[in-house]
This record gives structure tokens, C-alpha cells and sequence, in this order.
């Protein structure tokens, strides 16, 4: 059993295979990156890991490095024709608000790892352990993750999923000795819970503004594609600025980018065999939906990078 911390989430490492279907588009080999053209994993547009600052993930957790061909040797999980879709279901109580980010999050997901991806139903938090915190005057109640994942999730896996990911508004914890925990997976039985709570300022007692609006959805979709990217076997980067890179706090994460980087898009390439272009002309257009300026500009710019390489991929379903 292993387990992988990231973006203060405990995540225990496992897969499950049931059987493929022969004509499915998801039931094929590994796509051979060896031969993808050289833009494709080009280093232009990313800058490398800097020595880590107090506090910050790798000083704190020191990790071996994964490295492309151990990734390839750990066998991790794949789509097949029997699972490759990705279930997202709120988990707990939520505002209209929060509920209709649930659907931005689908949306985004769907695009960032080209594959299917579904808003399962709603769950309750019945019979979960949990504890009241205070935070200066504030009162607040948290949840107790494993018991989420045993209790409330694992029951309701669906059968063609690669994964469950509950999301939730309600702040949690793994265990007594932790203040609290933005989440935990266990990915032998395919779930993991998130809480989004501490990315929004209703939480801290602050004034909800446009721009603190925008700031936690970009937490929120930065966190979901880090921890679903774990699902996927890929560990922290330490070779670039990334958005597999840990992070130890909130201003830590808010350093790292949304995008991957060379050796991690690599891994993804070679699991869920995705045309790269297409890939990132679908982001483009999220982001520019999304009012998210840097995003769009940076990944414009890799479309310029990437494109005149690109040879006919086979299209993504």
C-alpha cells in the first residue's frame, strides 16, 4: 500500500479492471509518445522547479521523483471499455451557487482529460464521525474523510466508472491529530472526497467580491485536475512548475499553474491516448469562456508551439 499526499489530500494507491469490450475506442494500447513530434514535450514554456521555500511541499515532504518509465512500470490505472468514465457528485448540503460550479467542474474535467465525465447524485453525510472547530469567534463543524469514503461513497461507485469524486462545502479532516484536510482518495476502491469550502471567502468571514469569485474557481478546478491526475497514478512533479506539483498551503497552490508540464502531459499522453492540439484548442476555449486572460494566453501559445508538429492524431471520443 502506498500513499500519496497532495494539496494536504491523503491518497492511497490501488486499481480494478473489469472486462473490455473489443470495438470500444477505449480499449486500445498505450499511445507510443517516442515518436510524438519533439514540440509536443518541448520545455519553452515552462519554467523549472526553484529550490523549495520554508513551509512549501517538497521541504516539508521529501519524495522520490517519478520518473516517465516508472510510471509506465507501476501499470496504472487505464481507461477500458468497461470504466473510463469520471463521476463527480455533490456530497453534502450546497448553495445554488456551489451546486451550479459542480457543473463548470464537469465541464472542465471532461476537457482536461478528454474523457467522459458525469454529475452522479447527490449523497448525504449520514452516520459520518465529526467535530465542531472554532476559528476566532466562528463555529464551524467538520467531517471525517475516511468515513466518507467507506461509508458514503464506496457503496455507490458506479460500475463503469474509473473514478468517484464527491464534492463537498463542508470542511474536512483524516484523523484527530489534523487541523483539517482539503481531502483524501482511496483509489483501490476508486473514490475520493473534496472540499472546496476554503477556496471561497464566505468561509474565512471575508466580502464575496467578482475577483475572489474567480480566484476560487480557478482553486477549485486546479484541485480537482491535480487529485483526479493521481487517480491516474502520475505523483507530484518536481521537475517544473506544474499543476501536479504538491503544495503544502493555499498560497503555495496559488503559485503553481493549471497546466501540465512536459513529463506529466507525457504520462497522460501515453494512459488516455488524447490528440495534444485538440486537447489544447478545447482548453483555449474554457478558458476564454471563463474569463481566465493568463490561462488563455499561455495555452494560445502552446497551440502555436504545437500544431505545426502535429501530425493526424487519432481523435479523442
Amino acid at each position: 500500500m502506498q500513499t500519496v499526499l497532495g494539496f494536504g489530500i491523503v491518497a492511497v494507491l490501488g486499481a480494478g479492471v473489469l472486462l473490455a469490450v473489443a470495438d470500444s475506442p477505449y480499449n486500445r494500447p498505450p499511445a507510443s509518445v517516442e515518436t510524438d513530434p519533439a514540440a509536443f514535450y518541448s520545455p519553452a514554456l515552462f519554467i523549472p522547479m526553484g529550490k523549495p521555500e520554508p513551509g512549501d511541499w517538497m521541504q516539508a515532504h521529501p519524495e522520490p521523483a517519478q520518473s516517465f518509465q516508472a510510471y509506465v512500470a507501476a501499470k496504472p490505472l487505464r481507461p477500458t471499455a468497461a470504466r473510463h468514465t469520471l463521476v463527480l457528485c455533490q456530497v453534502g448540503p450546497m448553495a445554488e451557487a456551489d451546486q451550479k460550479r459542480l457543473e463548470v467542474l464537469r465541464e472542465f474535467l471532461g476537457l482536461y482529460y478528454t474523457l467522459p465525465v458525469m454529475l452522479g447524485p447527490a449523497v448525504e453525510l449520514k452516520g459520518v464521525t465529526n467535530r465542531d472547530r472554532t476559528m476566532g469567534d466562528r463555529r464551524f463543524r467538520q467531517y471525517l474523510t475516511t468515513d466518507i469514503l467507506e461509508k458514503v461513497l464506496k457503496p455507490v461507485v458506479p460500475k463503469d466508472a474509473m473514478c468517484l469524486l464527491g464534492v463537498t462545502m463542508e470542511d474536512l479532516y483524516p484523523e484527530e491529530a489534523w487541523n483539517y484536510v482539503f481531502g483524501q482518495a482511496t483509489f483501490g476502491d476508486r473514490v475520493g472526497i473534496y472540499s472546496l469550502v476554503r477556496f471561497y471567502p464566505a468561509f474565512w468571514g471575508a466580502r464575496a467580491t467578482e475577483e475572489a469569485e474567480q480566484k476560487g474557481l480557478v482553486r477549485s478546478l486546479q484541485t480537482l485536475v491535480h487529485e483526479t491526475g493521481h487517480m491516474f497514478g502520475v505523483a507530484h512533479c518536481q521537475k517544473y512548475e506544474c499543476v501536479m506539483n504538491g503544495s503544502n498551503s493555499l498560497p503555495e497552490s496559488d503559485r503553481r499553474p493549471i497546466h501540465l508540464c512536459p513529463e506529466c502531459l507525457k504520462k497522460f499522453r501515453w494512459n488516455i491516448v488524447f490528440d495534444v492540439v485538440a486537447r489544447y484548442e478545447a482548453l483555449r476555449k474554457f478558458y476564454e469562456g471563463h474569463a481566465m486572460k493568463a490561462e488563455t494566453d499561455w495555452v494560445a501559445r502552446r497551440i502555436q508551439e504545437c500544431r505545426p508538429a502535429a501530425p493526424a492524431q487519432k481523435k479523442t471520443p
